[in-house]
């Protein structure tokens, strides 16, 4: 009568015999192969986030219709892929990436820190004047005939100061837009669909340059910081 113990060994002989010869040894080195495509996959990605940091650099008007949002989102999906494989890089290419992400950060770091800051009366009266030709213009009633010659006065104004505007002096526009739309709301039933299409197209034109200026913020942080 044989053994329990004899047996137990049959597995582990068997498996002895399985790694004797070549198949151990593709084992390995299909683990080596699939290593090597791990830290050339983060190699490339990093490569890749490099070089998208760069076009942003140097071709704000690239990324003029995203907006910055947009932007952020997908600099953490780049960053999400690249952390998934960070053991892979070389040192030199992890302190590269670090000082990459800190840039980043830093600008959005900033912006945060200007949105936290409550708006002034006193200049948001001013900007509206300025690109509404009133300061009161947010507080009368609005009819419907009067809604896109209001948007297309504001688009105007953008366009023509927009190149002397601060990140901050861009918070008080954008809380300007806001409230229009609050206004226009209303009295959507009641436009005209020429008048309906022209304002769309005039909001498509304002978020398009708000966008290039979150974009030139972003591109200047990531190249000069």
């Amino acid at each position: 009568m044989k053994s329990r113990f004899s047996f137990s060994l049959l597995p582990i002989m068997a498996a002895g015999f399985l790694c004797f010869g070549t198949s151990c040894n593709k084992t390995t080195s299909e683990t080596e192969a699939d290593a090597r495509r791990t830290t050339n996959k983060a190699e490339q990605e990093l490569a890749e986030l490099r070089e998208w940091a760069k076009d942003k650099a140097k071709d704000v008007d690239s990324t003029a219709e995203r907006k910055g949002p947009q932007v952020k989102e997908e600099f953490k999906q780049r960053s999400a892929e690249l952390e998934a494989n960070l053991d892979s890089l070389s040192e030199e290419s992890k302190e590269e990436y670090k000082e990459l992400k800190r840039r980043f950060e830093n600008w959005q770091s900033q912006n945060k820190q200007r949105s936290d800051m409550p708006l002034q009366p006193e200049k948001l009266d001013s900007i509206t004047a300025l690109l509404l030709g009133s300061s009161a213009a947010l507080d009368i009633t609005w009819i419907p005939t009067q809604v896109r010659s209001k948007y297309e006065t504001f688009t105007k104004n953008v366009r023509q100061h927009q190149s002397s505007w601060t990140a901050s002096d861009w918070d008080y526009v954008d809380a300007v837009y806001r409230e229009m739309n609050i206004k226009k709301d209303p009295l959507e039933d009641n436009l005209s669909p020429a008048d309906r299409l022209r304002i769309k197209g005039l909001q498509a034109e304002y978020l398009a340059l708000e966008a290039k200026k979150d974009a030139k913020d972003l591109h200047q942080q990531i190249k000069d910081n």
